[in-house]
């Protein structure tokens, strides 16, 4: 039995060693052909979903690009014609595509959306048009092409996306009513029937409002207004990238930039020739030999890696293998470090691949942070890619918490004078200079601080070690402690079979194993045990004799071993002092590294901010010379662009987002680094894609790709997402374990439904914000609409009446999210609150809403929309949304309301249900035998005992009484030492939270010795 001592790091996976090997193969080595064809697959689907998306502004309506066809009725979708009548602003655009080598499209009727403080017009239905080249020329006015379909309608998936809806099943519905009963479609491919009807119901469905009535017959020629909704116009645009668009004049951020990256014969674009070697190399063949975590500490600073980093990577490596050393990295971080997130920081410094799996709330940015300072201490430069802005923000914030760790941020436009800020603000710090004994400075010796850091880690570890011991030698003693119970219970009391005057266990088991043996040698020991034991020797108790021995034995040593650990107290103690002058000495060892690397390049930032005042390309000159003064740069993931197309030109990529990147985003990422740790949410399915099957399988075929070549390695645009192609690459997926943010309540639902239980909550529970989950029980019913989606109309109403009552209660300052699972449910939600005056913040959404740490809500309504009798399409919809659950459950801060049908939920197998049941009490929990025990010895001496009872919004294994005095007991029958350290900093808040002593019991000592220890507990009292 023990004292809370305090909170402490946890353990996690572990760890691998060498280099990440792809578990499937093209061919090894690299096929250099199949790689050119895999970027013209790859660039053909990125290049026609731009077209599909494509939005026009609507200031650019009549331009070169949009034109707005003259008055009239409407003829494609009609079927009124073959072809458009002639125009001569339409020609212009025909024009201007023919020199650009952009798609042409034709759409009716126009929609005029506001997003931010912009207009975009997207038409509601489109159609791929070419100019027709075997007409009559006399038919046809001089220089005024006609134009005809060559393509069937569509519903513009660009104008879809800006409304929520991205599910492909509603694409796919969508389209199929679209086309369905279409007349002629060989020779009028794009006619729609009944094209009226169901252009007024597609905008009902969609809720946009008509500007205009929607009348084929009598189109107008250009909208009155730009006001937003639905307006009767036609138009002829050019969509998608441009194919004649300069290769270094692609801005970054665009898909033209992504596309340039991606073309192997443009000489700035990724050339398979130079595959080998960088991190992209397990995606496309053979992994390259294994790389280390750089050279000796001591020689970090000032040492840069230019042409042998390999080869000088792969020498320390094998060095350190060769000393016996279990691994060769010394992380260097600003916050404490756990093991989980320190396997993960050590496969990054060694393997070419690894992927991280990042449930919210993990702390993934603060293990970036880490990663970032341990490569750039060690000499090596790093590019930190994030899906988002927000994953760029929180790198930024990290890094600004220390001077002497600029990262550098680029992109577009924009942050170049962003990055010449912070040049300047460098030269300026730099020309005030450092006293020469003051951080950084040439005075510091360098090697003293990397031994400090090693020394200091060294201790972590071994502190790491101790408690891990001690935790799987308790674990093991319970478990021990069970199974001689039930020996005792048949009879055979090992206290009374080995005495010190008869003979210990390992004594009786040598003569059990010489008494199965004949003649005369058998038959002595037989006799000595019918004798000095009094047990018969027949096989069958031979065996039981046997098999108890050799239990005590183990249980005996076992029981040595743990009273030989240092106390509870004194480890956690060291422990909480080791890391923090890990810290204090990570800080001294990166500015030993920095200052130095910073004065001695200060030339080349020089250099670089002339480059940025004088030339306004692409930024790439003077890049690479910068990387050696200032190794540690981000960028969003499509913004890669921005840095030169060399190879290898990054030691390590890190990617933030993973989870909803599509593998064609991160080619270029990974073709300019040598290794990539990449992080993502397992529970997310992946990006969507808005191509056709069709058109997707006419890209595999013009690119001579076979779909099996694309699925075995999670390369086929639209199925997946980076991290997936990545796993596959490097399959053994490391975890970060813990959840900081959300109630214990709704963080461990998710740990269960979402993530395989791997997760273990560290919130700490705030009893002054109520009950964290809670019912607005209301049946209504679950209803179909077109696009394969559905709605709960009674449901929603309910939800605008509890948040009006969430919005009234709800202290100032707290944010409100509303979650539904399909997009009428939420256009429907959305258009209800639109009518009420709020006080808060009300967020809106789908799964997306909460889509990262920093879009948490303090509260949040879900409206579940299933209810009894909901379609069996809705059901496998619904409950299949694994990332729906995983951000509701995970990104709520206080309070999670659930407004459905109660009966429906309640009893099912999914978070819902448990969750239902958590809270009324329903759920069933196994009997502890350990507990079972010191429950009925601590009612024998007269205590009050009530199991499972929450505290404070904590919950004790036992809270017991005796007189008037309290105390709280935790059961500690952890594994591990990172669930021991879970459990010591659980009884540390509940002591906190309520004022009564907290107790920390061992399983086994319940099941070994109950007596004393319940003597223990009421002393303790």
């Amino acid at each position: 039995m023990t004292g809370i001592p305090g909170a402490a790091p946890v353990q996690g996976p572990a760890g691998r060693t060498g280099v990440g090997a792809a578990s499937l193969r093209w061919k090894p080595p690299i096929d250099r052909s199949e790689v050119r064809s895999l970027l013209a697959y790859l660039r053909a689907c990125v290049r026609r979903e731009a077209v599909h998306t494509h939005a026009v502004r609507a200031d650019s309506l009549d331009s070169d690009t949009c034109a707005c066809l003259p008055e009239g009725p409407e003829v494609l979708f009609s079927g009124a014609g073959e072809t458009l009548p002639p125009h001569p602003e339409a020609a212009r655009v025909l024009r201007l595509g023919r020199r650009r080598g952009q798609a042409l499209r034709y759409g009716y009727p126009l929609v005029v959306l506001r997003e931010g403080g912009n207009r975009v017009a997207l038409p509601l239905l489109t159609v791929d048009v070419r100019v027709v080249d075997d007409i009559d020329e006399s038919r046809r006015e001089p220089d005024v092409p006609l134009v005809r379909a060559v393509g069937p309608p569509d519903v513009n998936t660009g104008l879809l996306t800006r409304l929520g809806i991205t599910d492909p099943e509603d694409l796919f519905e969508l389209r199929a009513r679209l086309r369905s009963g279409a007349p002629d479609p060989a020779r009028r491919p794009a006619a729609v029937a009944d094209l009226a009807a169901k252009v007024r119901g597609l905008l009902t469905r969609l809720e946009i409002e008509r500007v205009d009535d929607i009348d084929p017959l009598a189109t107008r020629g250009a909208p009155r207004t730009v006001e937003g909704g639905a307006h009767n116009v036609a138009v002829v645009f050019l969509a998608g990238p441009s194919g004649q668009a300069e290769a270094e004049g692609a801005e970054p951020g665009t898909v033209e930039g992504v596309l340039a990256d991606l073309d192997p014969s443009d000489r700035a674009g990724l050339d398979p020739d130079a595959v080998t070697g960088t991190a992209l190399e397990p995606l496309l063949g053979q992994p390259s030999a294994g790389r280390g975590a750089g050279p000796d500490p001591a020689d970090a600073p000032g040492r840069l890696f230019r042409g042998g980093r390999a080869a000088a990577r792969r020498a320390a490596r094998d060095t350190a293998e060769a000393d016996g050393a279990d691994d060769a990295t010394v992380p260097v971080s600003a916050t404490p470090l756990d093991q989980a997130q320190y396997a993960i920081l050590r496969a990054a410094m060694s393997e070419q691949i690894t992927v991280a799996a990042a449930p919210p709330g993990s702390g993934a940015h603060d293990l970036v942070d880490a990663i970032v300072r341990t490569a750039v201490s060690n000499g090596q430069r790093v590019l930190v890619c994030g899906r988002t802005e927000t994953d760029i923000d929180e790198t930024a914030a990290r890094a600004d918490t220390s001077p002497a760790h600029p990262v550098v941020r680029v992109g577009g436009r924009g942050h170049r004078a962003e990055e010449a800020r912070m040049l300047t603000r460098l030269l300026a710090e730099q020309a005030g200079g450092l006293p020469a004994s003051g951080p950084g400075s040439a005075g510091e010796d360098p090697a003293a601080h990397w031994a400090a850091l090693a020394e200091d880690w060294a201790r972590v570890r071994g502190a790491w070690r101790d408690m891990d011991t001690m935790a799987s030698g308790g674990h093991a003693l319970a478990q021990l402690a069970e199974e001689r119970g039930r020996g005792i219970a048949r009879g055979w009391d090992p206290d009374t079979l080995f005495t010190p005057e008869r003979g210990g266990p390992e004594y009786w088991l040598h003569r059990t194993e010489r008494a199965r043996a004949g003649g005369f040698v058998g038959f002595q020991h037989r006799g000595a045990i019918r004798r000095e034991l009094g047990v018969s020797t027949d096989p069958d108790n031979l065996d039981r004799l046997g098999a108890v021995a050799r239990m005590e034995s183990e249980w005996r040593s076992a029981v040595d071993r743990r009273t030989r650990c240092a106390p509870l107290g004194e480890l956690t103690s060291e422990l909480a002092d080791a890391l923090a002058r890990h810290r204090r000495s990570s800080a001294a060892c990166l500015r030993s590294v920095s200052g130095p690397r910073l004065r001695r390049g200060r030339a080349a930032v020089e250099n670089r901010l002339e480059t940025l005042d004088w030339h306004h390309g692409n930024g790439w000159p003077g890049v690479a010379s910068l990387l050696d003064a200032l190794p540690a740069w981000t960028c969003r993931t499509d913004q890669v662009r921005a840095l030169p197309p060399q190879a290898g030109l990054f030691d390590l990529v890190v990617v933030l987002g993973a989870e909803r990147t599509r593998v064609a985003e991160l080619l270029p990422a990974l073709y300019r680094a040598g290794r990539a740790v990449v992080f993502g949410d397992p529970a997310h399915p992946g990006p969507t894609t808005v191509l056709e099957p069709d058109e997707e399988r006419r890209a595999l075929a013009a690119a001579g790709l076979a779909p099996d070549q694309l699925d075995a390695r999670g390369l086929r645009h639209g199925s997946g997402s980076a991290m997936r192609a990545l796993h596959r690459a490097a399959p053994a997926m490391l975890w970060l374990d813990e959840h900081d943010g959300a109630p214990p309540l709704l963080a461990g639902a998710a740990s269960r439904h979402c993530y395989g239980g791997r997760i273990v909550v560290r919130t700490d529970p705030d009893p002054r914000c109520g009950p964290p989950f809670e019912w607005r029980d209301v049946a209504g019913s679950c209803e179909a609409v077109p696009g394969a989606s559905f709605v709960n109309r009674d449901e929603a109403y309910r939800v605008a009446v509890v948040v009006g009552e969430v919005d009234d209660r709800l202290p100032p300052g707290r944010v409100v999210a509303v979650v539904a699972p399909t997009q009428p449910q939420v256009a429907l939600i959305r258009r209800l609150l639109s009518r009420r005056a709020l006080l808060h913040e009300v967020r809106v959404g789908g799964p997306e809403l909460l889509d990262s740490d920093r879009a948490a809500a303090d509260v949040t309504v879900l409206s579940p929309v299933l209810a009894a009798g909901a379609p069996a399409a809705a059901e496998r919809r619904v409950r299949g949304m694994g990332h729906l659950w995983s951000s509701v459950l995970t990104r709520t801060r206080q309070r999670l309301l659930v407004v459905g049908d109660r009966g429906y939920w309640s009893g099912d197998d999914g978070p819902l249900g448990d969750l239902d049941a958590m809270v009324t009490g329903t759920c069933v929990v196994g009997a502890d035998p350990a507990a079972t025990v010191l429950v009925e010895e601590l009612r024998a001496v007269g205590t009050g005992v009530v199991l499972q009872q929450t505290v404070e919004g904590w919950t004790a294994d036992m809270v017991v009484r005796f007189g008037s005095r309290r105390l709280l007991l935790l059961l500690d029958r952890e594994p591990d030492g990172r669930a021991l350290r879970h459990l010591l900093a659980r009884g540390e808040a509940l002591n906190r939270a309520t004022g009564d002593p907290v107790v920390v019991v061992p399983a086994w000592r319940c099941l070994a010795d109950p007596g004393a220890l319940v003597g223990e507990i009421l002393a303790a009292c």
